[in-house]
């Protein structure tokens, strides 16, 4: 009987060798899914961006359908003055001929008292609304006619007899009333326009600043204070009125307006107090009020401003652009603002978008390594676009609800519909929980964030350290 020598058998070749080999794909599968991840995040950026672009094209879309509510109304309201716009006469020598020029000095109030009442109310467009108001602005205060002399022009050379007493207001389509002006105890009623020669309105169209990158409650001042107003020529009180030394006044307008109201501070003493039935205003101008007091059934605020506090004096020149581009810059009022802005909060939530796209990525590249379940690329790309799909519906819902309510309910669409996708992709309920309740914190993180203001910085870099930190410590068993 043949013994069959046992170290001439076969042995079995290794995988190499057995046309087993495995490739490159297959060695470096986690490598791979990582880059495939990458490459897919890096792909929703494109529809992140688009989200934006909508945010902006639909925050114009309301921009256009409020100027059209308040253009049919009245637009936003700075009143200027009363002042006394007095003509002289002035030598000069021009080629070397002598000739005469007549012009203007601006006299303003020693006092201004000013007592204003806003009543604000919405007005809507389609899904878009407008705040406009009702006020009642009564001006008082005293000329004196003393500070002329300081001038140093010759009173024979003021022609008293052709005074007019000015009021810059910003749209005359709000006044619902006549003006009448009290002027040392007599009457008058003023009419349209500002007719002094050589009167420098304003700033001018160089001085717009638009609205994307102007402070909230900066006013319009682009078309000058004194582009439009109200005059009044008090002929009844030629060479008796005029030369007083100090003449009374008083005023009462009935005006109409929307988004801001504003008052410049031309007196020596202006003394200011706005009260109005809203209840989230944004006080704004060169001064705030010394005091303020806001609730749900409205505000009231105070100012008093001095000479002293500007940089111009009571009596200017007519044609001096400087002295009157600082009495534009010198107003203060309030801007009638709503409290939440939608669009500015849809902004900032969608750029973290990509912070959510990544970690909801990580968490599911996690679970498949550890679990050994493999999810195909394609469900990665449904996640993502379902998560970039959150920002539109939450764009879409602000609009009618509101922003808050309309985050919880597009979060919580969103969670459903990816938890159970994951939960019947890894067969796992549990799984699939986790990756909702994954998706559930970051929606709250990301909430609070957009909330704070002074903090948000501090808590977001906190809170991504901290989710640093767990992603490192899983990623331990993960094997490249």
């Amino acid at each position: 009987m043949e013994t069959i020598d046992s170290s001439n058998q076969a042995k079995p070749l290794p995988p190499e060798e057995n046309g087993n080999k495995k490739s490159i794909i297959e060695r470096h599968s986690v490598t791979v899914k990582l880059l495939a991840i990458g490459f897919l995040t890096l792909l929703l950026l494109i529809p992140l961006g688009m989200i934006r672009g909508l945010i902006n094209e639909r925050k114009y879309t309301k921009t256009s359908a409020v100027q059209e509510i308040t253009s049919k109304w009245s637009g936003e309201q700075i009143v200027t003055g009363p002042c006394i716009a007095i003509p002289y006469i002035q030598e000069r020598i021009a080629n070397d001929k002598r000739e005469v020029v007549t012009k203007h000095l601006l006299l303003l109030p020693q006092e201004l008292n000013v007592e204003a009442n806003a009543a604000v109310e919405r007005r809507k467009r389609g899904i878009y609304d407008a705040s406009v108001y009702k006020a009642e602005i009564a001006l008082t205060g005293v000329f004196n006619m003393e500070v002329i002399e300081k001038e140093g022009i010759r009173r024979e050379d003021i022609q008293f007899d052709k005074a007019r007493v000015i009021m810059g207001i910003t749209d005359l389509k709000g006044i619902r009333d006549l003006v009448s002006l009290q002027l040392n105890g007599e009457t008058f009623s003023m009419e349209p326009g500002i007719p002094i020669e050589n009167l420098f309105t304003g700033p001018g169209m160089n001085m717009y600043i638009p609205e994307t990158v102007k402070p909230v409650g900066a006013p319009d001042i682009s078309t000058g204070i004194f582009a439009a107003g109200l005059n009044v020529r008090p002929d009844s009180l030629l060479g008796k009125t005029m030369t007083n030394e100090k003449i009374p006044f008083s005023v009462t307008l009935h005006l109409n307006g929307s988004t801001g109201l504003y008052l410049v501070p031309v007196g020596k003493v202006t003394t200011t107090t706005f009260r109005s039935d809203w209840s989230t205003p944004s006080f704004g101008g060169d001064f705030l009020p010394l005091s303020h007091d806001i609730s749900d059934e409205g505000f009231s605020a105070s100012w008093k401003v001095l000479d002293l506090n500007r940089s111009y004096g009571q009596v200017i020149g007519g044609d001096d652009s400087a002295a009157i581009s600082m009495m534009s810059s010198s107003l203060f009022g309030v801007k009638f603002i709503q409290s939440v802005d939608q669009y500015q909060q849809n902004l900032r939530s969608v750029k973290y978008g990509i912070l959510i796209i990544l970690l909801t990525f990580v968490v599911v590249l996690f679970i498949e390594l550890i679990r050994k379940k493999a999810v195909n690329p394609f469900h990665y790309l449904l996640v993502g676009l379902a998560l970039v799909l959150f920002y539109a519906l939450l764009l879409s819902m602000s609009e009618i609800w509101g922003f808050n309510l309309s985050y919880a309910v597009a979060a919580l669409m969103t969670i459903v519909m990816i938890t159970l996708h994951m939960a019947a992709i890894l067969r796992n309920r549990k799984q699939g929980l986790l990756v909702g309740s994954l998706l559930a914190f970051l929606y709250v993180f990301v909430f609070l964030l957009i909330r704070m203001e002074s903090y948000s910085l501090l808590v977001g870099s906190l809170g991504l350290f901290a989710i640093l930190g767990v992603i490192m410590y899983y990623a331990r068993k993960v094997k490249l």
